[in-house]
């Protein structure tokens, strides 16, 4: 690998996240009010609260966007720590829309999308100006996809990478821990399942190692949140904790089922038309891993609740909706 090939990527993966991070913050701005109020009013019990989880990760694609203003909303005492929880793990779900996004191939229209962004942003009109700057981060997020997808095919090209990744790809655990790894680093799950999926896409990596650091990537971008809690109250912090050890123990009992649920996907690729390319095999298997998870979280809530947090010390606090 090249020092200009380095660069090539870095550039692709620095783009990809600034308009990521534009996009997010340019959603934000449009109603930053209205989600919180909707987030803080909609969350009245268990199921409203995963719901508003799902619908809020969606709309503004960021599971860690979400976090962060449930962070805010529970350390300022709008919110329990019960619905907390129940937001945080509805967005696991809502987040799952970006991976299905990424497979349209977008990115072959991402300067296209970048000049009606921009085209749009000189309107006098602010609602207008505010979707040139959505349409603008966007385009700059699929564009670096587009850099970054042309430095994958020439990098993964030469010899001693294949032998790399042929090696790696045996090892689920070692793909696991490299998913989470990168996950917490660019503190982007979405991000991560992208590369994931270029790399699978250009057979790289074989399905049972994509999938494997899939899960790694579910759980890099909850231990992100951490810094998010820092400054936050005992309340917030415990509720981004249960999240981090939902992903980790979701993710473990995934790595161990791995190949059951790999060759389960791998039969409804063949007798269905669910699965059109290679890129949304990793799309639904990360919607399916977050939707089975979540289903197991949400009727084992009550149980969790009463035997581990409730006989904490520091988080006696009334259980409520």
């Amino acid at each position: 690998m090249t020092i200009k090939g380095i660069m090539f990527f870095v550039g692709g993966l620095s783009i990809f996240l600034f308009g990521l991070n534009y996009m997010r913050e340019a959603l934000i701005k449009i109603s930053s009010q209205r989600i919180k109020k909707f987030i803080s009013s909609a969350a009245s019990n268990k199921f409203r609260a995963l719901v508003t989880g799902i619908v809020a990760s969606t709309f503004i694609q960021s599971s860690s966007g979400v976090t962060a203003i449930v962070v805010a909303l529970v350390s300022s005492n709008l919110m329990t720590i019960y619905q907390g929880i129940m937001v945080m793990i509805g967005a696991n779900i809502g987040t799952t829309t970006t991976a299905f996004i990424f497979t349209l191939q977008i990115e072959n229209y991402s300067l296209f999308i970048v000049f009606t962004g921009f085209f749009l942003s000189y309107f006098n009109n602010s609602k207008i100006n505010r979707i040139g700057e959505i349409l603008v981060g966007l385009g700059l997020l699929f564009l670096g996809i587009y850099i970054m997808n042309n430095f994958y095919k020439s990098f993964m090209a030469t010899d001693t990478i294949i032998n790399y990744t042929m090696k790696f790809s045996n090892n689920r655990i070692t793909s696991f821990v490299v998913g989470t790894i990168i996950s917490a680093l660019i503190q982007s799950s979405s991000g991560t399942i992208n590369i994931i999926q270029n790399l699978y896409y250009i057979e790289a990596i074989n399905f049972r190692p994509a999938v494997s650091m899939m899960l790694g990537a579910n759980l890099g971008t909850t231990i992100a949140s951490l810094i998010v809690a820092i400054s936050a109250s005992k309340a917030a912090k415990t509720a981004v904790n249960v999240n981090i050890l939902f992903n980790l123990i979701g993710g473990v009992i995934f790595i161990i089922i791995l190949t059951p649920y790999c060759n389960m996907l791998n039969f409804f690729k063949s007798h269905t038309t669910m699965f059109p390319n290679k890129k949304i095999m990793i799309a639904y298997s990360h919607l399916f891993y977050n939707i089975a998870t979540t289903i197991i979280f949400y009727f084992a809530y009550d149980w969790i609740i009463n035997k581990i947090i409730m006989k904490t010390p520091k988080n006696k606090l009334t259980h409520q909706f």
